[in-house]
């Protein structure tokens, strides 16, 4: 029973959950394919970026909010945009678009986009991104991580870990922390 701000279960009351940690426990669903094994499903969060669209892991979102005044940072790679200020925490904010295509324009309209913060204990940082991503819930064998699709990157792009397909579209699933880590010129 719904009531509120909260959901009723046996006389307490219980806090809704948030869009990540609902998504997460899809997580925990596993469905029989036809050959009777068990499919494990992994849930991520789907972003467009210029005409792609790109994916995380849940697990790698702590939560998605709308974008912060962006300090610049002198002398830091093109694609962070600067430092902002998420709930008393410092990060770093990553425009992926320019990451993947430093020729690309710089992002407009900050004021109107939203921070995707990275969960990770080492890195504070966030994507900024221009909607509110989605949540998708696949199968992994819809993930291809094939030798062919992940080999012929440049050094610079192993940051990508698979190809999502998905109603006849394509999905670029990204590693955040292998891509923070990268160096590049």
């Amino acid at each position: 029973m719904v009531d509120g701000d909260s959901t009723k279960s046996h006389g307490i009351a219980q806090p809704e959950k948030s869009w990540v940690e609902a998504a997460a426990l899809g997580k925990l669903n596993q469905e029989i394919s036809e050959t009777g094994a068990v499919e494990k499903n992994e849930v991520l969060v789907v972003f467009p970026v210029g005409r792609e669209r790109y994916a995380l892991p849940i697990e790698k979102v702590r939560e998605v909010v709308k974008a912060p005044k962006i300090a610049p940072v002198p002398q830091a790679p093109d694609y962070i945009l600067g430092v902002g200020n998420v709930r008393g925490n410092v990060l770093a904010v990553i425009d992926l678009e320019k990451r993947i295509n430093p020729k690309a324009p710089a992002m407009e309209g900050l004021e109107e986009a939203f921070i995707i913060v990275i969960k990770d204990d080492t890195y504070q940082a966030g994507l900024i991104v221009r909607q509110v991503p989605d949540t998708l819930l696949v199968q992994s064998s819809q993930i291809n991580t094939s030798a062919a699709v992940i080999n012929n990157l440049a050094p610079e792009d192993h940051f990508i870990k698979g190809i999502v397909k998905k109603d006849k579209s394509m999905i670029i699933l990204v590693d955040i922390l292998e891509m923070i880590e990268v160096k590049t010129e």
